[in-house]
């Protein structure tokens, strides 16, 4: 596997295993739950930005405009 993906990987074990073990240690399982989904939508909001915008980008090169013009407006 790329470094990229297996740095991922064991970043996200690494989280699963500290909210399990912060859930064990709190005994209020619901709270550290909520945190997660918190934080699993912001990145889910931030991937649909990129796309949006990686969307965008490919409709205003199609239309004529350069790469700084992209930039610039982006």
């Amino acid at each position: 596997m790329k470094l990229p993906v297996v740095e991922t990987f064991l970043v996200g074990v690494a989280c699963g295993i500290g909210i399990t073990v912060l859930s064990l240690y709190t005994q209020r399982p619901s709270c550290l739950v909520t945190a997660a989904d918190t934080i699993a939508e912001m990145g889910r909001a931030r991937r649909d930005k990129r796309e949006k915008n990686k969307f965008i980008r490919k409709r205003l090169k199609a239309m004529g405009f350069s790469n700084r013009e992209i930039n610039e407006n982006l």
